[in-house]
């Protein structure tokens, strides 16, 4: 009989085996509220929906983090974790921008295809990520990160809970924007990766606040902030590029 052993040749203890495990059952628990949103979508609470795939995005950004802390990193990890981000943000977000807004229409050929291949760019993004040999270690992005891709994705849905109704009358305008988000997570430009964020000691008193601010808006304003920040983010894109390609 032969024992599972660790990276390093030692023998894998029941211990270390519930921490492997738990960066894991994250991951899929992400999975269950990402099938979540989807099923408010079809019960047309479009609201908890978009809340229920944050909450997948936050989880996302967890797990990995969680990995690391716990020194359980693996390759079984790595491909769950890009099957869920597949699902969670290159499949829900179209389903829910769907459903939202062209429930009941009959001629949004044109816009499905634009949420097709915002899933099929988001599969291509996710597969260029780990195939990647630094994508671990990485300090910038190659294209828009998959949980961005989603938010961005959303940012109609967030207009049409604002009551700007005008959103769903000009479905070939949300399809031109999602084709050039599809495209931009696809693409070479550079694109900010947590990683590199550093902040100087002498602005560290900052921190705390901010994030406060940041919780607090999406509480009371969650709709306001949300686009606020996709908005910012594309704003900040050719600016962070050029930085990028000076240095």
């Amino acid at each position: 009989m032969t024992s599972e052993l660790q990276p390093n040749g030692s023998p894998v203890r029941g211990r270390d085996r519930l921490a492997n495990l738990i960066p894991n059952m994250m991951t899929l628990g992400a999975v269950c509220v990402g099938l979540t949103a989807v099923r408010f979508a079809l019960n047309e609470r479009i609201d908890l929906a978009v809340i229920a795939l944050v909450v997948a995005m936050i989880m996302d950004g967890l797990d990995g983090r969680l990995a690391r802390a716990l020194n359980s990193t693996s390759q079984i990890g790595k491909e769950l974790d890009s099957l869920a981000d597949f699902f969670n943000f290159g499949i829900a977000p179209g389903l829910i921008l769907h459903l939202a807004l062209f429930r009941e229409s009959t001629k949004v050929d044109f816009t499905w295809m634009a949420i097709m291949l915002v899933a099929a760019c988001c599969a291509y993004r996710l597969a260029r990520f780990n195939a990647s040999e630094d994508s671990e270690t990485a300090q910038t992005f190659e294209g828009v990160p998959a949980p961005v891709l989603a938010l961005l994705t959303l940012m109609p849905v967030y207009l049409h809970l604002l009551e700007f109704e005008i959103i769903s009358r000009w479905p070939a305008l949300i399809s031109i924007y999602l084709i050039g988000c599809a495209f931009l997570a696809v693409s070479q430009v550079p694109t900010l990766s947590l990683k590199s964020l550093k902040v100087p000691p002498s602005y560290g008193f900052l921190v705390v606040p901010i994030f406060t601010l940041l919780i607090a808006s999406l509480l009371i304003y969650p709709w306001e902030t949300l686009t606020a920040l996709s908005l910012t983010y594309l704003a900040a894109l050719p600016f962070y590029a050029r930085r990028h390609s000076a240095n």
